[in-house]
């Protein structure tokens, strides 16, 4: 049986849209730190207040962290701390190296990536902080 047009040009411009476009919208429930990997040993991105709106790209399996941008920061927050929506969130796998490359460059913990690639590893330890800068 032929696909109608309307269903072709539909799943055409699905393909066309990016990965951004199909997120889900959630918001915080309480204040959250926002981390560098789905786990609580990663270093801080950011804190979220309660009722912040984040967008969710995807969450590990059976949605215990969820990949979320929140304005300009991108990190993972786990799904305890989010509204319900984040269970139609599609499941994704975490790389350090793919993921610090795309969103921390730059960042102070980004030098000790090595370190971190191995993190689910079992006896993992991670890195110690970065030694915090004087204010100016």
């Amino acid at each position: 049986m032929p696909i109608p047009v309307p269903t072709r040009w539909l799943v055409a411009l699905s393909l066309l849209l990016p990965l951004a476009a199909l997120a889900q919208t959630a918001s915080t429930l309480q204040a959250v730190n926002m981390r560098a990997g789905p786990d609580r040993a990663f270093p801080v991105v950011t804190w979220l207040p309660a009722r912040t709106p984040v967008r969710v790209f995807g969450c590990t399996t059976r949605w215990r962290w969820c990949d979320v941008a929140a304005g300009r920061s991108r990190g993972w927050v786990d799904s305890r701390y989010l509204s319900s929506a984040v269970r139609r969130a599609p499941i994704v796998r975490f790389s350090v190296p793919t993921y610090w490359d795309r969103h921390y460059r730059g960042r102070p913990w980004d030098v000790d990536r090595n370190q971190w690639s191995n993190w689910s590893s079992p006896g993992f330890r991670p890195p110690p902080p970065p030694p915090m800068r004087p204010p100016r």
